[in-house]
């Protein structure tokens, strides 16, 4: 099924007409003394529905959006007439086509395998009015090629409903792993406002499995009330930074021990659900991938009244004694969502200023404003870009955002009244309306950079030419204004952004700026096998991402 949203839009003349495709990002025409009235603030869209409330989604691939939500009522119908709780997005087109699910996704969490398949784990309590089973212990696998191979029909999930992972798992998370399998850390065993003793499951595991148990991970029973959906990210030394409510660990999941404690992190509880949002910073051979990582937001307790919190707290993992440098968030903000911009900066949205992660009158006040965060800024008030493109839509409780390919930042969801209300019978309604945030950096050109013949799959440190082209500078490009990533834009659900990564790219431009030799990820541990988006930027502005999978072996990749 595929619902087709139509917008009206008057044009006053076909001046006006002309002036809002010139400074699209997406046209190619040079002009010169070029000036666009979003060349500060950037643009904010509102475009399409998602059908179903978006308490999860990811990118399957360049135009693919996956919509996860709960069992529960949308607008969005399956055939049967019986409400959907899963959609696939088309961010070309912004209509969706329904999915059928039938184990409860209640705040899951997902993640890749090497071999490009997705897959969703855990979930919550069977619900037989939308025909959904316990979800607790769920695995479920999804094709993300099947809507770019013309096999549309062949879109569907396939899920193992129960005894698949060791233990429940609600609200877990989800990390990408070297070896091309993911792990599946912490949740708790039930429902729950927040985790406690009898219900905490302080233990992860693997998918597909490679132990006969669970494996206990004690600073899951040391950071108690606040430990669902730990942040958690692969370090490029092959072990894992772990966090929850102020702590962290760099931890060693092959042989299953802790490599160092960090400090705690001054401040408020930054986990479920006092939630903040973090985020690890790009990752640079110049800088031997060093790791920062960047920490922001949260709440002081789990009360409707409890202000928010407006800091954020930076790490270098490679100082010989880490140690949180504490600044500024600009605003208060619980729920916020940071996502790596193809620039290699970081934006923040959603969230809001007042309460908690939960239903039904717990968060008020939501941040309209986005912020820019300049990761190369060493002065802290330089760090921040303000003055961006507002929304007026409330993205509370159950958003989601997630940095598309394209330079864009597609965002969506809010739900934080349960059973979903979309009218105005209350204050921050149930949310489908899609908005697509474009930052500065696509209007500082006319133009962007093209890249064409990029492969399919490569393997790590292998060297691979593309076509490069600029319709800017002609007889004076400056190669040292080229810079090649390969982003990954992760899972996002409750301001986690899981397996979320960018890497910069040795890379040599060729004399005629025609093409570019590129290196891909030296191993598995700087950048985890799978799918990622290869975005080349000139003097700023970045290109059009074109799908990249890295892999260990090329016939690894299975989709």
């Amino acid at each position: 099924m595929r619902i087709r949203l139509a917008i009206s839009i008057a044009l006053f003349s076909t001046s006006h007409l002309h002036l809002v495709t010139s400074q699209s990002p997406f046209y190619y025409q040079e002009t010169e003394n070029y000036h666009s009235q979003y060349g500060k603030s950037g643009q904010l869209e509102q475009i399409g529905r998602t059908g179903v409330a978006a308490m999860h989604a990811v990118l399957l691939n360049e135009r693919t959006v996956l919509i996860i939500d709960k069992a529960e009522e949308n607008e969005a119908k399956l055939d049967s007439g019986v409400s959907a709780f899963s959609t696939l997005y088309d961010i070309e087109t912004n209509t969706y086509r329904t999915l059928l699910l039938e184990t409860n996704t209640f705040c899951s969490a997902g993640g890749f395998l090497g071999n490009g398949t997705f897959i969703s784990t855990g979930g919550a309590e069977s619900r037989g009015r939308w025909n959904a089973a316990k979800g607790h212990q769920s695995i479920r696998h999804f094709n993300p090629t099947c809507t770019v191979n013309g096999n549309e029909n062949n879109c569907a999930w396939t899920e193992y409903a129960t005894g698949k992972m060791y233990g429940n798992r609600w609200y877990p998370t989800v990390e990408q792993l070297p070896e091309g399998d993911i792990i599946i850390v912490g949740g708790s065993n039930a429902g729950t406002k927040y985790n406690t003793k009898e219900k905490n499951t302080p233990s992860y595991e693997f998918w597909p499995p490679r132990t006969d148990e669970p494996i206990q991970l004690d600073l899951l029973l040391h950071t108690l009330p606040y430990n669902l959906y730990p942040f958690v990210f692969l370090l490029p030394d092959g072990n894992l930074f772990i966090f929850a409510s102020t702590k962290s660990i760099i931890y060693d999941y092959q042989n299953h021990k802790v490599v160092k404690e960090l400090p705690r992190m001054p401040g408020v509880p930054r986990s479920y659900p006092l939630t903040g949002g973090a985020v690890m910073l790009p990752l640079d051979p110049e800088k031997n991938y060093n790791v920062e990582i960047l920490i922001c937001g949260g709440s002081q307790r789990p009360k409707p009244d409890s202000p928010a919190d407006n800091t954020c707290g930076r790490i270098n993992l490679g100082d010989k004694d880490p140690q949180w440098e504490m600044e500024s968030f600009i605003h208060r903000r619980v729920m916020p969502d940071g996502v790596i911009l193809a620039d290699g900066t970081i934006g923040w949205v959603n969230g809001c200023q007042r309460g908690y992660a939960g239903y039904n009158n717990a968060n008020f006040d939501p941040t309209f404003e986005p912020l820019i965060y300049d990761t190369s800024q060493k002065d802290k008030s330089k760090r921040w870009i303000r003055g961006l493109a507002t929304t007026d839509i409330a993205r509370m409780y159950h958003s989601v955002a997630i940095a598309l390919p394209d330079g864009r930042v597609w965002i969506a969801g809010s739900n934080s009244v349960d059973p979903p209300d979309p009218t105005n019978a209350v204050p921050y309604p149930t949310e489908y309306r899609v908005e697509y945030y474009s930052p500065p950096y696509l209007f500082k050109s006319a133009t962007r950079p093209k890249i064409s013949h990029v492969p399919r799959v490569v393997q790590y440190d292998q060297e691979f030419d593309i076509l490069f082209h600029l319709e800017r500078d002609q007889g004076h490009q400056e190669s040292s204004k080229v810079k090649v990533a390969i982003m990954r834009p992760g899972f996002s659900t409750h301001s986690m952004h899981m397996s979320q990564r960018y890497v910069y790219l040795r890379h040599q431009v060729s004399p005629d700026f025609g093409s570019i030799k590129i290196t891909a990820p030296p191993n598995a541990t700087i950048f985890p096998p799978g799918s990622g988006y290869l975005v080349v930027l000139y003097d700023g502005v970045p290109c059009k991402g074109t799908e990249l999978f890295v892999e260990k072996h090329i016939k690894d990749l299975a989709i």
